[in-house]
């Protein structure tokens, strides 16, 4: 398709507020970067969310923290008192109601008079007003999928006895409408087909980095504060759940703290498995070499990032591996040392020993090794991170991914 800069303008929808997927700061990071190239090849760029109109600047500290809480919060607290599967159903039609409220956008659409170059938008359970919009303006249709929600939500243990069928369907028409969908993995690729997506409209578009966000940060306060100074900095960033095994991870750290007391382990995040790994840490005596700075802004945590020596990318199980890691691309676009798990899209997108490590999941004493054997040989960890940052800053940014969908289309 032909761009005009001066008369073009894409619209990136989430079809939530934009108070919304605390927890999933990742959905924001990642729309942010969508638009931010969308602005960078038509000239002008909206992420449009229920509530407001915004820039991509603007996006990337969403969500934005507004008093009180939504009605997901107040249902956590009765999980001790009702059945999860109840919870889970009260809290779909809780959504189901909202999507239905917030359909209309009250607000105008900014750019408004200019060609229509692309209209995007972010899977949900209940899709967003992108469909509608894209017909109006006579401009194509793109959904982007992490992954189908009820199918991944199971694989979370989120149980749905009965509606979560229909939740599938509901989510196949939507995604069936769109002239394209984007997704993370082969894997989700593969599901989607399942699910009655045409494999004609299907692009494999893996989780990529903006190339031009936080390029200098200073780390010196971080580096004080935990007195790093001579220290050899292995660091992980994500959300506390099962699926990472960050168990396994710190059983790891323990074989390397055990030949290397200098060594320490940054355990960056939050979630529902935080309070059992700092008592795992506890018991095993490496408190003072473990740390947890909590949940904070993407920008605070890309600054940890640039503090590691080496960058892990943790998981439980290499089967059914089914995500594109974004922290693994923040490590690789930060110039780290990085080792990741010989799992899913992994192996296929990276060249072991020259953009990262590869390490076998079950293996604790070989990863141990191989972070014992980076921690002597600083040359080697500076080569894989200048490897690695070129390989993601030319194939793995969003304006590739942009192009890759856009070509799609033509």
């Amino acid at each position: 398709m032909s761009n005009n800069i001066n008369k073009s303008v894409a619209y990136f929808i989430m079809p939530r507020s934009s108070s919304d997927w605390k927890g999933a700061e990742g959905l924001w990071i990642t729309t942010a970067g969508w638009a931010a190239a969308g602005e960078r090849r038509f000239g002008e760029a909206y992420v449009l969310t229920t509530d407001r109109a915004a820039k991509p600047a603007e996006v990337v500290k969403y969500p934005i923290v507004r008093e009180g809480g939504s009605h997901r919060s107040f249902f956590k607290r009765l999980t001790k008192f009702f059945p999860q599967a109840f919870i889970t159903l009260v809290n779909d039609i809780l959504l189901w109601r909202t999507s239905k409220e917030d359909k209309n956008y009250e607000f105008s659409y900014p750019g408004d008079g200019k060609r229509v170059a692309l209209v995007w938008e972010q899977h949900d359970f209940f899709p967003g007003n992108g469909y509608r919009l894209a017909k109006r303006n006579n401009a194509p249709f793109v959904i982007y999928v992490h992954a189908p929600q009820v199918w991944e939500a199971k694989k979370w243990g989120v149980k749905r006895p009965i509606w979560g069928k229909l939740l599938e369907k509901m989510e196949s028409r939507s995604l069936r409408r769109a002239d394209a969908v984007a997704c993370v993995s082969s894997l989700v690729a593969e599901k989607l087909e399942s699910m009655g997506v045409e494999k004609e409209k299907i692009v494999v578009s893996p989780m990529a980095v903006d190339p031009f966000l936080y390029l200098k940060l200073d780390t010196t306060d971080i580096e004080e504060e935990y007195n790093l100074k001579d220290k050899f900095v292995i660091g992980w960033t994500g959300s506390f759940r099962s699926f990472h095994g960050l168990e396994r991870l710190v059983e790891t750290f323990q074989k390397v703290h055990q030949k290397l007391e200098k060594a320490h382990l940054f355990l960056v995040g939050d979630g529902e498995e935080l309070s059992k790994i700092k008592n795992m840490v506890k018991e095993l005596g490496l408190e003072n070499a473990v740390s947890f700075p909590g949940r904070m802004s993407f920008e605070r945590m890309t600054k940890f990032v640039h503090v590691f020596d080496v960058a892990i990318l943790s998981a439980r199980s290499a089967s059914d591996f089914h995500y594109s890691p974004l922290k693994l691309r923040e490590y690789l676009k930060a110039g780290k040392a990085t080792l990741a798990p010989n799992a899913g899209e992994v192996p296929q997108m990276f060249k072991n020993d020259v953009h990262l490590k590869l390490y076998q999941l079950d293996d604790v004493e070989g990863t141990a090794n191989i972070l014992l054997n980076l921690s002597k040989d600083p040359d080697e960890r500076d080569k894989l991170g200048k490897e690695g940052r070129k390989y993601i800053l030319e194939n793995g940014t969003w304006d590739v991914e942009l192009k890759k969908v856009m070509e799609k289309l033509s």
